[in-house]
């Protein structure tokens, strides 16, 4: 191959082809045109929300436990919507009626919002409520104390009553076999009143330990509130307990609707939907 003879191609290669000059970043993407909402457009989304807002809020459900969402959380919840409202649309378009109407639930709600001397009166009768309890409880405890005590006196006298039993009869026994001479002589064998007596006073300890096991279990019927123990010692005590339980219902129930003021509050959001359902939302003219 002489120097002067140019390179040919690769055997079996295809030729490169000339490259294309590149395109402007504008020819693939025509740039897009945003097409702003109308503000007329956008208060009436506004006051849709609102509207929306104020329908979920006149039935929402209040909870009543500490933490929960009470009446203060739904307050804040209806200024909150009433506020975002008034900053869409702008203050010339809401209405003085609207403004006030809202201004006259928070300051009205937030009087019922406050629980706290239902909550103190119900801490009172909790608190008597346990004491009586506690006191039932400590009363039961030991009669219960008492009468397995009494159980195992019962099972010690019961052998010893048996053991002197025995003794009397044999010494009665023996008695029986002195000779006709002897009690000819006045030789009658040991007296046994001394036995007699032991064992007189082993069965009327019995006996005062039975009296005593009925009168405790009388007892503690009476503190386990049973009808058959009625006018037991502990009667007044269940007399009261069914009062603060009934009292505790009543206030129950009364904090329930001060904290919960459905129909109000749903009448409420009611009169509030239906002024912004009214509202005129018109743009003034451009000069």
């Amino acid at each position: 191959m002489s120097a002067g003879r140019s390179r040919s191609p690769r055997s079996g290669g295809k030729a490169r082809s000339p490259k294309k000059p590149k395109r402007a970043k504008g020819e693939f993407h025509a740039p897009k045109r945003r097409i702003a909402p109308s503000k007329e457009s956008s208060k009436e989304d506004a006051r849709k929300r609102l509207v929306e807002s104020l329908e979920h809020l006149g039935h929402q459900k209040l909870s009543t436990e500490p933490g929960g969402y009470d009446l203060q959380s739904w307050l804040k919840s209806l200024k909150r919507s009433l506020d975002d409202f008034e900053e869409k649309v702008g203050k010339t378009a809401l209405t003085r009626e609207l403004h006030d109407k809202g201004n006259e639930i928070g300051v009205e709600f937030s009087k019922y919002a406050d629980s706290s001397q239902v909550d103190s009166e119900i801490e009172a009768v909790r608190k008597e409520e346990g004491e009586i309890r506690a006191r039932l409880k400590e009363e039961e405890e030991r009669i219960s104390s008492r009468l397995s005590a009494i159980g195992g006196e019962k099972t010690s006298k019961s052998l010893d009553l048996e053991e002197e039993r025995k003794k009397l009869h044999q010494m009665e026994e023996e008695r029986k076999s002195v000779s006709f001479f002897s009690k000819l002589m006045g030789r009658s064998g040991p007296s046994t009143e001394p036995q007699q007596k032991k064992v007189r006073e082993l069965e009327g300890a019995l006996k005062m330990l039975e009296e005593e096991t009925l009168n405790l279990q009388t007892v503690r019927r009476s503190i386990e509130g049973a009808k058959d123990a009625a006018g037991g010692i502990y009667e007044d005590l269940w007399k009261r307990l069914g009062d603060i339980e009934s009292k505790l219902v009543e206030l129950d129930a009364a904090r329930e609707v001060k904290l919960q003021l459905k129909e109000e509050r749903e009448k409420a959001a009611e009169e509030l939907r239906k002024l912004a359902g009214g509202l005129k939302l018109e743009e003034p003219e451009e000069a």
